[in-house]
């Protein structure tokens, strides 16, 4: 995976995530969109085969660092919660 920064201010973070997979940050946008810092957050594929995806979030006042390093936290516990389901749903298969 390999992270360029195109911009990075208080309020405003872009940049392009190259050869990865786009499923996780799915997640952490989601659990962006549902934040009342936020005040527009997206995700814009290069093309539909390229594994190469651009996220840009603008925050009302919070610092678009923090808010996008706490939607990252909240949603690794959030995906570690439903493993764990998971692993205990798989125990009970006979």
């Amino acid at each position: 995976m390999e992270i360029e920064f195109i911009q990075k201010t208080k309020n405003e973070l872009e940049f392009v995530v190259k050869n990865e997979d786009s499923s996780f940050y799915d997640m952490i946008i989601n659990e962006l969109s549902s934040k009342k810092d936020v005040e527009f957050v997206s995700k814009k594929n290069a093309d539909e085969l390229a594994k190469e995806f651009t996220i840009y979030l603008r925050t009302k006042e919070k610092n678009a660092k923090d808010v996008f390093l706490d939607a990252i936290n909240e949603t690794e516990e959030k995906f570690l919660n439903i493993l764990k389901s998971l692993e205990k749903s798989a125990e009970k298969i006979n």
